[in-house]
């Protein structure tokens, strides 16, 4: 019989963190009311996690802690202040310097950023995660897949607001945000892309909970029921959302489930009930009952996921438009870029003007595009280095010897979630919500976690050698 230690107290504390993340961080914009609870929040969960935060912590997670570290450089030297001659120089700040002479600013120091005020939201916006981290990286090998349980209940309340927004009023109070989708299931989001990837990332985190070794036959089949009723319930709840990018997700996420999902480890077998479970063909009733659930969506007209894949909406499929501005912008500006949150503004000058309208362009639709445009190419380094040290590590799980540990089944769930959010921020901008983001970083802690030997990875921990 294996011992499951108790949580530890940065467990509960990051658990609890997390939930409220997801309560009030499920928007983009910087003018969401929510951000000013938030925010203050996410800067005493730093505080905390500081009291704790031992050197040895770190040192488990180089890797992770330095590219977030790099980040927090960039953005702040976006925002460090610049003599006249210096910022002047830089490609694309002509019109500033007009505006300032025609003012009459003489010689005014300006930091790199065309648009410090929206810099710093966004440095301050990276709060939320880091706060995540710092606690992330105290916790031992059982917490820390802890959390996996509480990303799926979290999971499971947006979806169950999904479903009540669908077949309540467009208009009605679950929806949380004033700028939203009315009439889609965004369940904790504002847009509807972001829940539906957030719900398609829990199809891998299903198939590595049902997998997970219990100490009872009972609690084996309790989880695999579980997951599956979770997955049935999934797979409609993303078709309505209305998102195309959600159902490419979605489908990613479904077929790497198959993959992640493994026969749990036998242990005691439960005597209550009278007989021993056993799987037999679930795999295929499995199959068959999401093809069903997703049949029968469609057929009731609530599918609109496929409705809009091949449909064409002006309101939203302008996004060749917003690339193609963007790619010249990324140009205009190179190699510093236009500087950290100035988007909109950049966007501004040169919008076509053709394409005036009541309506603004927030973002570029296309993150890797938007990056590059923003932070130049910094931003492109700092990027490419990320995704370069995550397929790395990813890879390196998948073809190891010992890829068949329990740990090791984590993070690679880790890498494809944190795959699907690339994919997803193509046509979109998903990281850019704090809940998201803090998704991405208890992916990192897993997948950068799953490859370490355990016994030279906790051996600062003694409590967590004992892992169930």
């Amino acid at each position: 019989m294996s011992f499951r230690p108790p949580a530890s107290p940065q467990f509960w504390v990051l658990s609890a963190f997390l939930v409220f993340v997801f309560l009030t961080g499920g928007a983009s914009r910087i003018d969401v009311q929510s951000l000013i609870i938030l925010r203050p929040v996410s800067t005493i969960a730093c505080a905390l996690a500081l009291l704790t935060l031992r050197r040895d912590h770190l040192k488990r997670y180089k890797a992770v802690m330095t590219g977030f570290a790099a980040v927090l450089l960039v953005c702040v030297l976006h925002l460090v202040p610049l003599p006249p001659a210096l910022w002047q120089a830089l490609p694309g700040r002509e019109i500033i310097e007009e505006v300032d002479l025609a003012a009459g600013f003489g010689s005014t120091w300006r930091p790199l950023s065309m648009t410090p005020l929206n810099g710093w939201h966004s440095l301050l916006s990276l709060l939320t995660p880091l706060a995540v981290l710092l606690f992330g990286v105290q916790l031992n090998r059982t917490d820390l897949f802890r959390l996996l349980a509480v990303m799926l209940g979290i999971g499971a309340l947006s979806g169950l607001i999904g479903i009540l927004q669908v077949i309540g009023s467009p208009t009605g109070t679950l929806y949380f945000y004033r700028i939203t989708n009315n009439g889609s299931a965004v369940g904790l989001f504002s847009n509807r892309n972001h829940n539906a990837l957030f719900l398609a990332s829990l199809f891998p985190m299903l198939a590595v909970f049902a997998s997970a070794a219990s100490t009872t036959e009972s609690r084996r089949r309790f989880r695999q029921v579980v997951s599956l009723g979770a997955i049935i319930v999934n797979v409609p709840l993303i078709l309505v959302t209305g998102s195309r990018s959600g159902l490419i997700v979605g489908f990613i996420g479904l077929l790497a489930a198959v993959v992640l999902y493994r026969k749990p480890e036998k242990g005691r077998t439960s005597r209550k009930g009278g007989r021993r479970w056993r799987i037999g063909p679930a795999p295929f009733f499995a199959g068959i009952a999401v093809l069903c659930t997703g049949l029968l969506t469609v057929l009731f007209s609530r599918a609109e996921a496929f409705t809009r894949l091949f449909a064409q909406s002006t309101a939203e499929d302008n996004r060749t438009e917003f690339w193609t501005v963007s790619i010249d912008l990324i140009g205009k500006y190179f190699p510093w870029g236009s500087g950290l949150g100035s988007f909109v503004e950049a966007y501004q000058i040169a919008e076509p003007a053709g394409a005036l309208n009541p309506l603004y362009v927030n973002h570029a639709h296309n993150d890797w595009i938007e990056i590059l445009m923003t932070l130049g190419l910094p931003g492109a380094i700092l990027l490419l280095a990320g995704l370069g040290i995550v397929a790395w590590q990813t890879l390196d799980l998948w073809r190891r010897a010992d890829e068949t540990r329990p740990e090791a089944n984590y993070g690679k769930m880790a890498g494809v979630v944190i795959g699907m959010m690339a994919i997803a921020s193509a046509p979109d901008y998903p990281l850019r919500t704090p809940s998201l983001l803090s998704l991405l970083v208890c992916c990192l802690l897993w997948l950068f976690a799953a490859g370490r030997k355990v016994d030279a990875y906790y051996a600062s921990s003694p409590a967590s050698r004992d892992v169930a």
